[in-house]
């Protein structure tokens, strides 16, 4: 009978653990895993933060950002083919920056089509080559954030989307390089009709022995009069694929270095031929 009683209460025990088990609520992940979830509304659009700091980018200097300002902005731009290197870049539809931060495989979070807010507030603007940069310093210059700095100040915003207004590239003919639009970048654009000078049908993107010494190889873009740099890295995934030949439409992100037009793709998805 005592055995009896034993069983009966251990069943009890049973039952009443496994209730609790499955009255377990499971993890939503509304509240993304990532970053500073404490972070509040952009107060300043990308093009009023570059516009704040125009002198210092422009002088290609660094300045800590001491105010509290926050941007949000769309990842246009990551790292996810290597041909871009421990940067990203966020536009919000007046304009786009470049982030970089002191880590790889940044495309993991920083998908494209993301929303992410920034808190500014100790972080470092400034212009490498005169082109904006938020970062970090390095050797008195604008560099990269360090690693655990990074989520600290970015807040992912809702879920990847292709339909944000900051994926929308400005789209600009040969005559945008006549004039003088170099303050306004780095700039999402797209290109149509253009031609890669190089391509001859054996001509590869970034061949090692055709690079510098920072490992990229330059190649033109030609858009009816105007030519453009285009910088390829030898770690790109596409490094040794064969130029195409022909027309066609490119998005990506139109840069300078000092006073010359370049040219950044994300991804050779980026590059549409044109049916002529």
């Amino acid at each position: 009978m005592k055995t009896i009683k034993k069983l009966f209460i251990l069943g009890l025990m049973l039952f009443a653990v496994t209730s609790c088990m499955n009255d377990y609520d499971e993890p939503t992940f509304t509240t993304p895993p990532f970053g500073n979830n404490s972070i509040g509304e952009a107060n300043y659009t990308i093009e009023e933060l570059k516009n704040k700091y125009k002198s210092t980018i422009a002088a290609s200097g660094v300045e800590e950002i001491k105010e509290d300002i926050t941007i949000e902005g769309v990842v246009v731009a990551n790292d996810e083919s290597g041909n871009i290197y421990k940067q990203f870049v966020i536009d919000d539809g007046t304009g786009s920056i470049i982030i970089g931060v002191n880590d790889v495989g940044l495309y993991a979070i920083m998908v494209r089509g993301q929303k992410i807010a920034i808190d500014c507030k100790g972080l470092y603007v400034g212009g490498y080559g005169k082109l904006a940069q938020i970062g970090g310093l390095y050797n008195g210059k604008i560099g990269r954030m360090q690693k655990a700095l990074y989520p600290k100040h970015v807040k992912l915003i809702g879920e990847p989307a292709e339909d944000y207004h900051g994926l929308e590239p400005k789209v600009i003919d040969a005559s945008f390089f006549e004039n003088s639009n170099k303050e306004l970048l780095p700039m999402y654009v797209r290109m149509n009709n253009v031609s890669f000078v190089e391509a001859n049908g054996t001509s590869l993107y970034a061949p090692e022995d055709e690079a510098n010494s920072s490992n990229v190889v330059e190649r033109r873009i030609k858009m009816d009069n105007a030519n453009v740099i285009f910088r390829f890295s030898t770690y790109a995934d596409f490094a040794n694929v064969v130029l195409p030949q022909g027309k066609f439409d490119i998005v990506g992100i139109l840069t300078r270095y000092n006073d010359y037009w370049q040219f950044m793709l994300s991804s050779t998805s980026d590059i549409y031929p044109v049916n002529n």
